[in-house]
């Protein structure tokens, strides 16, 4: 007589088994994760944007900030987000562009800026990435020596566009810029403009706010 192989039944589970109890706990978990991940990302948090160039050495003027709302993430300590966080005598540390948001680490007192302005004449236009708030370098061309040769050499690399002067269509006052340079550059900048030599402002490409 044949022997039948012994059948396997399934219990149905029940709802005091220990590993469906765990099951449940980590799908809700999963669930609630989700949903607050989702939640922290659609966050927004006000910020201030600059409306147009900030300049280092130049005041935190509340009427050149507007207030948006943007989804900072981890990153919302990194910027100010109310006209009122802002300390009295505030001025800018590092150029800020239009349209940037305005970080704390740009902002502090004069003290805290290592530039000093200095006015460049220029002979001819200057190119359209030398703008205010753009990062430019000077260049000084010595006088031609007898061998006929002439040579340059860089003055400053690191200054920052203030303003520019367009002068006038009558003549009566050329172009200038005026640059910050670093405060160890301005020395050997204001040597070569008491000589009349010449100097000229080159925009960087790739700097911050320069274009090629």
């Amino acid at each position: 007589m044949a022997v039948s192989a012994p059948v396997m039944r399934l219990r149905r589970p029940r709802w005091k088994d220990p590993r469906l109890i765990v099951g449940v706990v980590l799908v809700v978990a999963s669930v609630l994760m989700g949903a607050l991940l989702v939640s922290r990302l659609a966050e927004t948090t006000p910020v201030l944007v600059a409306r147009s160039p900030i300049v280092p050495g130049d005041p935190i003027d509340p009427d050149n900030l507007t207030l948006v709302e943007m989804r900072l993430g981890d990153q919302h300590d990194l910027y100010l987000g109310a006209i009122e966080a802002i300390p009295d005598g505030s001025v800018a540390t590092r150029a800020v562009q239009a349209g940037e948001l305005l970080p704390l680490s740009a902002v502090g007192q004069s003290a805290d800026v290592p530039l000093r302005p200095i006015v460049i004449p220029v002979d001819s236009t200057v190119a359209e990435s030398v703008a205010p708030g753009a990062s430019v370098e000077l260049w000084h061309t010595a006088p031609a020596q007898e061998s006929g040769d002439v040579e340059a050499e860089l003055l400053v690399e690191r200054g920052v566009v203030r303003s520019i002067d367009e002068g006038s269509s009558l003549g009566m006052r050329s172009m200038a810029v005026e640059v910050l340079v670093p405060s160890d550059d301005l020395a050997a900048v204001l040597q070569v403009l008491s000589r009349d030599e010449r100097l000229d402002v080159i925009g960087v490409p790739g700097a911050y706010g320069v274009t090629p």
